[in-house]
């Protein structure tokens, strides 16, 4: 390529990134986009995998007070989300479904840059989040270094293995680095479109595996079906990754062929990424939430307010009712509420210490004592290690536990 004087290279820079179709004419102005519909998109998908991310890490710590290794995976996967989510921001500033030609090709540069490091973030948060629910299934389903066990852990080495691999290729596919995103200087690069199809695939082939693997022990246990049912939805909420990985994966390979509108699918192809890492977010996190509400109902203060909402609810059906009693006119005291007595507000003030003495002892007694294996939020301890009947019982058992 011809070295640029820097009139050169600004002319190029303010004009259009790309040539339209034919009766189509460029406008860098106020082009056609879902710059809004992006904001709200991607506001509402980050506080939604925030709260669900806040809840896990609340029980393990201070619910459970058992934090393991699964835990880690997803506190850094959550740590490489906030990171992604900076540059997934920043390209819907500049290319939000934007068409190459109604673009500069200044912005067209900020895009692909957006682009090149919300991929390499995306790969390292995605690794993470997969690893995490494989150990969180260990924890919870394996008892000993079983088949199940075993399949885990060499799903969490080749997934390693992968995204090292396809980092390092993202990274350092052009000679210079910046020629990745910097169309106007010269050097050598990969193709690395087709590199985001293979990823893209693989991907979603081992999202449909982790979606699997859970129901394959879920539906062996002896718990009824009912139960059965309401376990496996909560591992079944993997299917939204599924989704998304699939549509990015055709946005993909739109990218891939198309030949004057890179723009556009990359912006589609990164858009899905997120649902997809917030989807895997909320599976990793939801087999926390039976105990975080659970410890919610329970709390002191939930309490009281639910007493002052049943006393307050009662006080207004009482009153209704001595409206009732009228017939057609109402006397002057009729919207008086009555005063109890001084006698009466003791014993009421006794009735509810007891009550709530009789409530506390009989959670004292539900509760038991301390989980020996307080290893997940949904289990106590580990399941089913093989295909006994006892051990089968035992991980319905424990699993049942928080559902």
């Amino acid at each position: 390529m011809v070295a640029l004087t820097s009139a050169q290279r600004e002319a190029i820079l303010n004009g259009p990134a790309g040539y339209p179709p034919a009766g189509k004419t460029p406008n860098l102005s106020d082009p056609p986009n879902m710059h809004a519909v992006g904001r709200i998109v991607h506001l509402v998908l980050f506080i939604v995998a925030s709260l669900c991310f806040i809840i896990r890490i609340y029980t393990k710590a201070c619910v459970v007070r058992h934090v393991r290794m699964s835990d880690y995976m997803m506190i850094i996967a959550w740590l490489g989300f906030i990171g992604y989510f900076v540059p997934a921001w920043l390209l819907g500033n500049v290319a939000p479904r934007v068409d190459q030609w109604n673009m500069t090709m200044r912005d067209f540069i900020k895009m692909l840059y957006y682009f090149r490091v919300g991929s390499v973030l995306y790969g390292i948060c995605i690794f993470f989040i997969k690893a995490s629910i494989l150990l969180q299934l260990v924890e919870i389903f394996c008892h000993r270094k079983d088949t199940f066990y075993w399949f885990c852990h060499t799903v969490i080495w080749i997934n390693f293995l992968f995204y090292v691999i396809s980092t390092f290729v993202e990274i350092f596919s052009c000679r210079p680095i910046a020629a990745a995103w910097d169309v106007l200087i010269s050097g050598k690069c990969m193709n690395v479109r087709l590199l985001n199809v293979i990823a893209s695939s693989v991907n979603g082939f081992f999202d449909l595996i982790i979606l699997v693997l859970p129901q394959t022990r879920i539906w062996r246990l002896q718990m009824a079906l009912r139960r059965k049912l309401a376990v496996s939805t909560v591992f079944l909420f993997g299917i939204l990754a599924c989704a998304s990985a699939i549509t990015r994966l055709a946005y993909a390979v739109l990218l891939f062929t198309t030949t004057n509108n890179i723009a556009y699918y990359s912006y589609m192809a990164g858009l899905w990424t997120l649902p997809e890492l917030v989807a895997g977010i909320i599976a990793g996190c939801l087999p926390s939430s039976p105990k975080f509400f659970q410890r919610l109902l329970q709390n002191k203060m939930m309490t009281k307010w639910g007493s002052s909402l049943q006393n307050l609810v009662a006080s207004r059906g009482g009153l209704s009712h001595r409206r009732g009693r009228g017939g057609g006119g109402l006397s002057g005291d009729s919207y008086m509420m009555e005063v109890p007595k001084e006698g009466s507000k003791i014993k009421q003030q006794q009735q509810q210490q007891e009550q709530e003495h009789q409530e506390h002892e009989r959670h004292r007694q539900r509760k038991g004592p301390p989980d020996q294996y307080p290893l997940t939020s949904f289990a106590s301890a580990p399941g089913t290690t093989d295909q006994s009947t006892s051990d089968l019982s035992y991980s319905a058992e424990r699993l049942g536990e928080g559902v």
